[in-house]
């Protein structure tokens, strides 16, 4: 059966605006929760959205941050990732495309975004990120990718 999410998240009222996305499961750092965009040009702002892209809130104390690859993560939920590793260089001069990941303001135009967990995030939390894809109307910061 199709599952937009993954075990140990779900949707709720948030109390920081409209519906958030919260752990069912006790969460560790350094967690790859899942992908959140895909880059397509033909979309506003360049990206399609997944459902676990949706619906994550913004906080000035994130429980994850977006990381970005070229290539779709063999990961998935609940695997443990290091967040600081770039790619490394092979023999033949070619990067290993299988842990090449960024953060998001290293790689802006990035074909996949995934969320990783930078806190232990407990059962029942909130999971929240510091927006830098969009300008976030409350406060003006972030970068407009239009």
């Amino acid at each position: 059966m199709y599952r937009p999410l993954p075990d140990g998240l779900t949707i709720k009222n948030s109390p920081i605006e409209g519906l958030g996305l919260f752990a069912t499961i006790d969460i560790k750092k350094n967690t790859f929760i899942g992908v959140t965009h895909v880059r397509d040009e033909q979309f506003e702002n360049k990206y399609i959205r997944t459902p676990l892209g949706g619906f994550y809130n913004h906080s000035n104390d994130p429980t994850v941050i977006r990381m970005v690859t070229d290539v779709l993560p063999k990961l998935k939920f609940g695997d443990l990732v290091d967040p600081n590793a770039n790619a490394q260089k092979l023999k033949d001069g070619k990067n290993d495309r299988e842990n090449m990941f960024y953060n998001l303001n290293e790689k802006s135009d990035a074909k996949f975004m995934f969320m990783v967990s930078i806190k232990d995030i407990k059962k029942g939390e909130e999971l929240t990120a510091n927006y830098n894809l969009y300008t976030y109307p409350k406060t003006g910061v972030g970068l407009q990718m239009i």
